[in-house]
């Protein structure tokens, strides 16, 4: 990842994570660079293309770039929306950023049972991801952290699709 990109994501959403290996080097990889530069309106076309090949690091790059309106109008549901279609590919970043959409109610209704079960997912694949599910679930009834459980465990077994 590089570097103005991972200073935007530390810095808005204090979710440092490692980028899933390019499968579409070129849209993704000059998109970066684009944005790097400063040069948001092409960093968004690159990622674009990238995204509609299904490549989940662009699918968060042009999230982040919705969510924080770099370059582009800032919106927050298309930004879930974009971090949803790589979260439904297993990337564990991905599942992390649904959860704090979920938790903040951010471009989704505030759902803290959805927010838990998708924190939950992102630990089981990187125990450094335990620190969010660790910090919701004393907010949630011992109840609603057992539905957040199933959820999860269903959407596991669903391939992480229709979460």
């Amino acid at each position: 990842m590089r570097a103005g990109l991972r200073a935007l994501l530390a810095a808005g959403l204090l979710l440092v994570g490692t980028w899933v290996a390019p499968a579409l080097a070129g849209p993704y990889e000059d998109g970066l660079d684009a944005y790097d530069k400063g040069d948001y309106a092409n960093a968004e076309r690159l990622f674009k293309v990238a995204v509609e090949a299904g490549h989940p690091g662009a699918q968060i790059a042009l999230g982040l770039q919705y969510a924080f309106g770099r370059g582009v109008e800032r919106n927050l549901t298309e930004a879930a929306r974009l971090y949803g279609l790589a979260a439904a590919r297993g990337e564990v970043q991905a599942m992390s950023l649904v959860g704090v959409m979920y938790e903040r109610g951010a471009g989704v209704a505030e759902d803290l049972v959805k927010a838990l079960m998708w924190y939950t997912l992102a630990a089981e694949k990187d125990e450094e991801r335990e620190i969010d599910r660790v910090a919701l679930e004393p907010k949630l009834t011992r109840p609603d952290q057992q539905k957040a459980r199933d959820l999860a465990a269903a959407c596991k077994k669903a391939n992480f699709q229709n979460c």
